[in-house]
């Protein structure tokens, strides 16, 4: 087939010459063109995924002003409740304030040494304040007491607790008094405070 049969045949069907180079130059197009699909497709879901966290966010921003300051209100009383590892003489007050309440006699109460810190371990926010207590009192007044650091305004953790009685509590020269129920009570327990 010569250029002039070509031409010829061209000017017989344009249409079909015309739909055919279009088809011709659409499949070239689409053969370069192919990877940016795939790329719009990514930027698409990209986006959708973005669009779906901000309308999550936005659904979500309601009552939150409320929900910070009942953060900030639990984050108060969280503060409330610590214990200052270098406020030695308010930390003491605490079981001195419990022996006036509940009638036993403080043996000995003291604060414990700070564990140092591992190397390369990570700051903490809170610390143990560990104290050790020695004291007596009758049984009930030893169990109120014990009850009394459990259920108080501190986060409390008791490591040892050991309860005795009294030896030769109660005796008198009469015999027996009234005292038998002496009891001796040597515990540590740990308060969550800062350091």
């Amino acid at each position: 087939m010569t250029g002039a049969d070509l031409l010829a045949l061209v000017k017989k069907q344009p249409i079909a010459f015309a739909c055919g180079l279009l088809a011709l130059l659409c499949g070239v197009a689409l053969y370069f063109r192919s990877d940016a699909v795939d790329e719009a497709q990514r930027l698409f879901e990209e986006k959708d995924k973005e669009s779906q966290k901000i309308a999550l966010n936005a659904r979500h921003t309601t009552g939150l002003a409320e929900q910070v300051q009942e953060i900030q209100a639990g984050a108060k009383q969280l503060e409330s409740r610590l214990v200052h590892a270098g406020d030695l003489a308010n930390n003491l007050q605490f079981f001195y304030r419990l022996e006036n309440e509940t009638g036993v006699k403080l043996i000995d109460v003291r604060q414990n040494s700070l564990p140092t810190p591992k190397a390369n371990a990570p700051k903490t926010l809170f610390i143990p304040v560990s104290f050790s207590l020695t004291l007596q009192g009758s049984y009930a007044q030893v169990w109120a007491f014990i009850r009394r650091v459990e259920t108080g305004p501190h986060f409390v953790r008791f490591d040892r607790l050991t309860v005795s009685k009294l030896e030769g509590a109660g005796r008198s020269e009469a015999g027996v008094g009234a005292g038998l129920d002496q009891m001796n009570a040597v515990f540590t327990v740990e308060l969550l405070g800062t350091p």
